[in-house]
């Protein structure tokens, strides 16, 4: 009976201010989504590979879009070794004052493709932020992966 008795007293507690008539808004918990860019492969460059092969490159930015995330957050993984370094450049290019600038960083489509399965796969493709020490081997498959489509883009038909 007593128990009856506190629990309708304090029912309604959470629905009104302390000390207050005023009901309290309702809190809605949302979970943040990630969007991701479906036409990330619209532009691609076509580059010849020296055994004469011609593949598909993408721009970090096509990498970022088609993991829902900014430029900047790819150039931290790979800065900090998240993510290995771009195996295709563009040229250096040197400006009026004649400093070398490095080239865009490419990616071959088997490469962004397979980033996007391993962190899906990982389940880390819709979350907010990715904590990558907790994920580190994560980063070792992407690697991995990645040296075996350079290997197979860089042998002969």
């Amino acid at each position: 009976m007593t128990d009856d008795l506190i629990n309708s007293t304090f029912a309604d507690l959470d629905n009104y201010y302390p000390g207050s008539k005023r009901k309290r808004k309702p809190i809605e918990v949302k979970k943040p989504e990630i969007e991701l860019d479906t036409t990330w492969d619209s532009k691609p460059f076509k580059k010849t590979l020296p055994n004469g092969k011609d593949i598909e490159m993408f721009t970090i930015g096509a990498v970022a879009a088609a993991v829902g995330r900014p430029i900047a957050s790819i150039r931290a993984w790979i800065k900090e070794g998240y993510l290995p370094a771009s195996p295709y450049r563009l040229p250096t290019k040197k400006d009026v004052h004649g400093k070398d600038h490095a080239g865009r960083r490419l990616y071959s489509r088997a490469m962004v493709e397979k980033l996007v399965e391993i962190l899906d796969k990982a389940g880390l493709l819709h979350t907010k932020r990715i904590e990558w020490p907790l994920h580190r081997q994560v980063s070792l498959d992407i690697a991995e992966a990645w040296s075996q489509i350079r290997a197979n883009e860089n042998n002969e038909n």
